[in-house]
C-alpha cells in the first residue's frame, strides 16, 4: 500500500510524539532505581514500601531543585 507524503509526514510527526512522552516517566523511574538504598535493600520485606516513600520524596526534593 503506496501512502502519500502527507500521510507518511502525518504518521511520522505522530509516532515521534508518540515516542518521547514516556521519555520524563522513564526517567523518574530511573531516578529511584539509581539509589543504593533501593539496590541492595537487605531489610524485611514489610518495611520496603516506607523505604521506597521516603526515596521518592528525596527524588522529588531533588529534582524540585533542579
Amino acid at each position: 500500500m503506496d501512502a502519500t507524503p502527507e500521510e507518511v509526514a502525518t504518521w511520522d510527526a505522530e509516532r515521534r510524539q508518540q515516542s518521547s512522552e514516556p521519555i520524563c516517566v522513564e526517567h523518574a523511574n530511573a531516578e529511584h532505581k539509581q539509589w543504593r538504598t533501593l539496590q541492595r535493600f537487605l531489610g524485611r520485606r514489610e518495611y520496603f514500601e516506607e523505604t521506597y516513600t521516603a526515596v521518592a520524596g528525596l527524588v522529588s526534593d531533588r529534582a524540585a531543585e533542579r
